[in-house]
């Protein structure tokens, strides 16, 4: 047991030492607040959010045998893309928050990757309708890239599908580069 994890360890001996020193009832209790605040931190150590666009070496984060990977695509002048690897919940809010705010200036497209990203929470949902209001102040457009069944359906219930708008959540990194091609010729073609 000592060849675990630090925090593993702690959890242990704080339950030990509770169970001799106070009861079983409150060591327990005590041992599964702190084993799920360790699990919190755990889930929130493993997300990770950034941007793999050319400029910031995105050939880095992609695998050569992934065949969703950037490497081999053209991401147009004008277009961010962000990926979110991990659980969206309350606990990284405020590091998806922290990566947003790095993107300067504001680009035209934003495509939000997250095909890796297999649940999320009310604070994610929250999270994603203040990104979608931001980018709409800065004028820029929200694209979701690869989402899955359970934040698909977050989305539905949220409104917040209704409010990015079906044509901007699609299946994978081609669909999404194609609509970001799609709104940044609207955009420029004469009216």
């Amino acid at each position: 047991m000592m060849r675990s994890p630090g925090g593993d360890i702690a959890v242990l001996l704080a339950t030990f030492l509770l169970t001799v020193v106070i009861d079983l009832t409150v060591a327990i209790q005590v041992g599964v607040v702190l084993a799920a605040f360790l699990f919190l931190q755990r889930m929130s150590d493993a997300t990770q959010i950034g941007s793999i666009t050319k400029d910031l070496g995105m050939a880095e984060t992609d695998e050569p045998e992934d065949p969703q990977a950037l490497s081999g695509r053209t991401v147009p002048d004008g277009v961010e893309v962000f990926e979110i690897q991990g659980t969206l919940f309350f606990g990284v809010i405020e590091q998806c928050k922290d990566a947003m705010r790095l993107v300067e200036p504001p680009p035209r497209v934003l495509i939000l990757r997250m095909r890796n990203v297999l649940t999320i929470d009310a604070s994610g949902i929250r999270a994603l309708e203040d990104l979608l209001k931001t980018s709409r102040r800065q004028g820029t457009r929200l694209i979701i890239s690869g989402i899955h069944s359970q934040p698909m359906v977050a989305f539905q219930r949220s409104g917040l599908l209704d409010s990015i708008g079906e044509a901007n959540v699609l299946g994978n990194i081609d669909e999404a580069l194609a609509r970001a091609s799609e709104i940044l010729s609207a955009r420029t073609s004469p009216q």
